[in-house]
């Protein structure tokens, strides 16, 4: 009686960890709205607006889009019933529940998550245009955006699988502007900065503002002071909209999810911890435990004469310090390949361009920087020599 009262604990715990650690996108429960509810609090009373991008009419169809940055089995979700212009987001989500539109719910709320990240990023993109036409310096804002952007939205997007094309712009952008501009200042006057910004902007305009925000007033041609008061007040907000507080999650459903070609055992969420690469053709990949029985090859059919264990981090950073670095949320993923060194994004081209450090199996690093370094710049392991990866 005892035993199966244990077993049944341990089920129930285990019930209860897979369905909040695991999300399946091709069939969201209601547990998933809930866990989701729960995880963005902060933002739930907020008011939907009419937004022509997320609200949209196909043939008479409402429906909305998905954020999604990995192929899935659909790409909208269509509604109707239920009411969302100017109401709050958690009564629309209830009402979704209720009605048991749980994808419905479910996107609505990712919806709002991208939204309000990109609006964010919209905002500082404005202020950072408008202070340099007047020579100001950004130095001090910068380095607050640059922790927003690395602590909240860089890995709320991540863990969500949002599309991360405007953040990496952004970085790019910083990246690519520090040599001409001492200590992150950028107090010159600098028309090509802008108009990089400006691309930057473009991505993101069309995305702003599902969730309303209390800024109306254009900040064109406003003195300094009021200027920078409209940042620190954009930044108050992140704050609030995006909190901290919650775990990683497993998600599964897109439709290129990583496999071993040896047992073709599909990984629950297309995170990879530990895969291996073939030495010496650089193939890849395969799990621990095939790895060990393979002699040959299934890629290139050349003799394995060993295996490496390699373990991906991607870079996102605009200051120097304070690089955060994130685990891939697959590795098929092309925007995961970022140089851990300089952090330019890697292409996928032939021949490969993607190396790893050994004997600790970090990377991405790219063909410029491989050979730059005598220690891993993630772990600082004394670095043995490097395989040019191939998948």
């Amino acid at each position: 009686m005892i035993l199966n009262k244990l077993k049944l604990i341990i089920f129930f715990i285990q019930t209860i960890n897979h369905s909040i650690c695991e999300v399946d996108l091709n069939n969201i429960t209601e547990q998933n709205v809930q866990t989701l509810q729960r995880d963005y609090q902060n933002i739930m009373q907020r008011t939907i607006q009419n937004q022509p991008y997320y609200i949209k009419q196909n043939n008479g169809v409402m429906y909305y889009p998905v954020p999604y940055s990995h192929a899935v089995n659909y790409t909208e979700v269509p509604y109707e019933g239920i009411g969302i212009i100017n109401r709050k987001l958690n009564e629309v989500v209830n009402n979704c529940v209720y009605e048991k539109k749980y994808a419905l719910a479910y996107i609505i709320i990712l919806n709002a998550i991208e939204s309000i990240g990109l609006t964010y990023m919209y905002r500082f993109c404005e202020f950072a245009i408008e202070m340099n036409k007047k020579g100001a310096s950004i130095s001090y804002h910068l380095k607050q955006f640059s922790k927003n952007l690395r602590y909240k939205i860089v890995p709320i997007f991540n863990r969500e699988w949002i599309s991360p094309i405007p953040y990496d712009c952004m970085l790019n952008v910083y990246k690519k502007h520090e040599c001409n501009h001492e200590n992150y200042k950028f107090t010159n006057v600098d028309e090509v900065y802008m108009s990089d910004l400006l691309d930057c902007k473009n991505l993101m305009k069309d995305k702003i503002n599902l969730i309303r925000e209390p800024r109306v007033k254009s900040i064109n041609n406003i003195i300094i002071d009021e200027l920078t008061k409209t940042q620190e007040d954009n930044d108050e907000m992140i704050k609030l909209l995006l909190p901290d507080g919650f775990g990683d999650k497993d998600i599964i459903g897109y439709k290129n999810q990583t496999f071993c070609p040896g047992c073709n055992k599909i990984w629950s969420s297309g995170v990879i911890d530990v895969i291996c690469i073939f030495l010496s053709c650089g193939h890849g990949w395969s799990c621990e435990c095939c790895s060990e029985n393979m002699t040959q090859c299934p890629v290139c059919h050349e003799e394995i004469t060993g295996t490496q264990d390699i373990h991906i981090k991607t870079p996102t950073r605009i200051m120097k310090k304070g690089l955060l670095s994130l685990k891939p949320r697959c590795f098929l993923d092309g925007r995961e390949a970022r140089c851990m060194s300089c952090h330019i994004q890697i292409n996928d081209v032939d021949p490969p361009t993607k190396h790893v450090v050994i004997p600790c199996g970090h990377g991405w690093y790219c063909s410029q920087c491989i050979d730059n370094f005598t220690n891993c710049i993630l772990c600082d392991q004394n670095i043995l020599s490097n395989q040019c990866v191939n998948l």
